[in-house]
């Protein structure tokens, strides 16, 4: 853990591990961000506290390991502004932590003689504290540079995280199923509370009573996983009760009747998967998906 660390980006993520790795023994030669308040901010959360630094290419000589933990939406302009400054030197481990984009992207560090690669901690942040509660422990999907990845599986594993790794150009996928499971979740349960708001259900009752339902059906996927742990009508083949769902949503709300037949579709497949879905059952059920 001699190894020095840059963060570029004073965000919440770049904050985090910024206070992390120091826990963990790392030297954190420094914070740059794009305004100097905000590396300043990142920078005080740290004892002792680094040079913050709103100029990336005047402290990343300094580090070893160069985290660019900025949007993913920057970071290759970033990394092509700090080359562009002789920001880089031969040797260093430049890594940015995207879910989205892969670590071609640092493709102007790794032309000045740096390995690069990817570090995404699966995990959503809603601020710099959260962050911080929830990165440690959390797995990071690797990919890269051998040498990269070997300097990220270190990093990780300092912030008691589990790793996975993968071909740079599957990222995308990846980075799908993370969304899906994620951002489309969240997606999912705001549409059930829309639904009970056309019976007249608030939103707030209608999310306090269903939490225990969630987190029961969380519970049955860490036990079972999702196949064996589906239930419900589709998972028992109840196609008189779908039949009801599609008359009452077609009636009171129409527009979310698309968003329910496709769902319901997908629940067909792990039901058949499952086994206590019949083909009969689901040949009924699919019929009434039907447009």
């Amino acid at each position: 853990m001699t190894q020095k660390i840059v963060i570029v980006g004073a965000g919440k993520v770049g904050t985090a591990l910024a206070v992390l790795l120091q826990k963990a023994g790392y030297n954190i030669a420094g914070i740059a961000s794009r305004t100097l308040a905000s590396a300043g901010e990142a920078a005080r959360r740290l004892s002792p506290s680094p040079p913050a630094t709103d100029k990336a290419h005047e402290i990343s000589l300094k580090g070893d390991i160069i985290m660019l933990t900025t949007r993913d939406d920057v970071i290759q302009g970033v990394c092509k502004e700090i080359a562009q400054r002789g920001g880089f030197r031969k040797g260093q481990i430049v890594l940015h932590v995207s879910g989205s984009v892969p670590s071609s992207i640092l493709s102007p560090a790794k032309a000045q003689g740096c390995f690069i690669g990817s570090m995404h901690p699966l995990q959503s942040f809603a601020d710099v504290d959260v962050a911080i509660e929830t990165l440690a422990g959390s797995y990071f999907c690797l990919e890269g540079n051998a040498e990269a990845i070997d300097v990220a599986k270190a990093l990780a594993r300092a912030l008691g995280g589990q790793v996975m790794t993968i071909r740079t150009e599957d990222k995308p996928i990846y980075h799908a199923a993370a969304v899906i499971a994620s951002n489309f979740f969240v997606s999912i349960i705001d549409l059930s509370l829309r639904f009970y708001e056309a019976i007249g259900i608030d939103r707030e009752k209608g999310l306090t009573a269903l939490m225990p339902l969630i987190e029961g059906s969380l519970n049955n996927i860490r036990k079972l996983g999702p196949v064996k742990g589906l239930t419900g009508p589709i998972a028992r083949g109840d196609a008189e009760v779908v039949a009801h769902h599609l008359e009452a949503i077609s009636r009171l709300i129409p527009e979310f009747a698309p968003a329910y037949r496709e769902l319901a579709r997908l629940n067909v497949d792990v039901g058949r998967r499952k086994g206590t879905l019949s083909d009969e059952a689901a040949s009924r059920i699919l019929a009434l998906l039907k447009d």
